[in-house]
């Protein structure tokens, strides 16, 4: 048997300049350290890095891809601003997903719900927990990490990739707009339904409280309701 060429290939580091690149920039958007609509200059990330110009361009156009930058012709690249129709797209996206997710797990039977609701507890009392000590960044991961607990549990890994966009653009939303939080007890509450719902196999209560539990916190995020409602 002939030996192919990529034999030739040498081992590479785990992760590419661009994706450090990428993973940096994402943090700084949803973290709010780099603010809407600011604009990026290749040249100047390149400078500051110290790192040619070509894995920049590469990180940048993942984060174009990802919807968190938006580039526009003759102006370069910005970090995006998220409307109020932007934030229901998100939250669509996420119900449709995350609907879809839970309608797996109850599927797989008995074990595969008692799997994902200790899961789903142990991401609760770390939510709780940062309740309680005020954090609002440490409460949106958490919370945000709940859901994407509940589509990893499904044992999908194309839905947990296309999820975590819609992760990262809910928390750049939720935490340029930390007044749109609802109450500890409330959010606590919300998610306790979710779980027991889970646990008690209950489809379509589940489904429900998926639907009702995001409608909810998107209309906290853009203070309306859906059009339709």
């Amino acid at each position: 048997m002939a030996v192919s060429g990529l034999s030739e290939l040498k081992t590479l580091e785990r992760k590419s300049t661009s994706e450090r690149i990428s993973e940096e920039l994402r943090q700084m958007i949803i973290e709010g350290r780099l603010r809407p609509g600011e604009q990026l200059a290749e040249t100047r990330i390149a400078e500051l890095l110290d790192v040619s110009r070509a894995p920049v361009r590469e990180a940048l156009q993942q984060l174009v891809q990802q919807k968190l930058l938006v580039s526009a012709r003759n102006r370069g690249v910005s970090v995006a601003r998220f409307t109020a129709s932007d934030i229901w797209e998100i939250y669509d996206a996420r119900c449709a997903i995350e609907s879809h997710a839970a309608a797996r797990i109850i599927d797989g039977g008995p074990g595969a719900r008692a799997r994902a609701t200790d899961a789903l507890q142990a991401v609760r009392d770390r939510l709780r927990s940062a309740l309680k000590q005020g954090d609002h960044r440490k409460i949106s991961a958490a919370d945000l990490d709940f859901h994407a607990t509940l589509v990893a549990s499904a044992g999908n890994s194309r839905l947990v990739d296309a999820y975590s966009i819609l992760s990262a653009q809910s928390l750049a939303c939720i935490n340029r707009l930390e007044i749109a939080m609802p109450s500890g007890d409330e959010l606590i509450d919300e998610h306790g339904v979710l779980v027991d719902a889970l646990a008690a196999g209950e489809r379509e209560e589940l489904l429900k409280a998926i639907n009702d539990h995001l409608t909810l916190a998107a209309s906290h995020l853009t203070g309306s309701q859906p059009s339709g409602n």
